[in-house]
């Protein structure tokens, strides 16, 4: 979860987010897509929009409850130990700030590429646990857990842009492309969205993308067999 968030997840409707990214990289068009732990449908609310089949799973029972009725079906699984659902294959599987909450991303991505047709495409992103004040916390000997951030109590697994690079080749998944977001400034205050403010989280959005290692909040990658 991102600063400012509350307990539940929001859609991230502003320039440089990963919700935004997600989206655009997704496209209209008319093939199926996989909404893989979509929560109550905060990005697939707007995937409906674009595509004519979306189905939603997720682990929490009370997802299905909640999740917009477009959705063509919605199930309740273990991304680690999801079957084959009977809409797939799809053409794009979708996981939006999932991996870092299951307890084997292997497993996961292996479930999610079951999904997958043959020339389909994953989109995915995760947290950067090496974001610089993340490191900087290190350098001070703290790594506090909180209820949102990278260190969300919630997350069980963290990732670098190495480590994510070597889960998709273990995976046996080509990377086509993999960028760095910033941090979610306009969540915590409608002062980064314009003005000065605007101008500071434009930087950090150049920052992110240049330097991702060091400067990007989240990684968002494309990626297909």
């Amino acid at each position: 979860m991102a600063p400012g968030e509350g307990p539940a997840y929001v859609f991230k409707d502003f320039a440089h987010s990963s919700h935004r990214l997600l989206l655009q990289w997704a496209g209209l068009g008319q093939g199926k897509v996989l909404d893989a732990g979509a929560a109550i449908g905060y990005l697939g609310a707007r995937l409906v929009d674009m595509r004519p089949i979306v189905v939603g799973v997720d682990v929490d029972p009370a997802a299905a409850r909640e999740a917009p009725p477009q959705y063509a079906a919605f199930y309740t699984f273990d991304l680690s130990a999801m079957p084959v659902l009977p809409e797939a294959p799809f053409d794009i599987v979708v996981a939006g700030d999932v991996l870092e909450h299951v307890a084997d991303p292997a497993a996961a991505l292996g479930c999610l590429l079951a999904q997958l047709a043959p020339n389909g495409r994953l989109l995915l992103s995760v947290p950067n646990v090496a974001f610089l004040l993340v490191r900087l916390e290190l350098l001070f000997g703290r790594f506090q857990y909180r209820p949102r951030g990278i260190l969300d109590a919630t997350h069980l697994r963290f990732f670098t842009w190495h480590s994510l690079r070597r889960l998709f080749a273990d995976a046996g998944l080509q990377v086509v492309r993999m960028v760095g977001v910033p941090a979610p400034l306009p969540l915590m205050s409608s002062r980064f969205v314009s003005g000065p403010g605007g101008w500071l989280y434009g930087a950090t959005a150049l920052a992110a993308r240049a330097w991702p290692r060091l400067f990007a909040y989240q990684f968002v990658v494309e990626a297909c067999r």
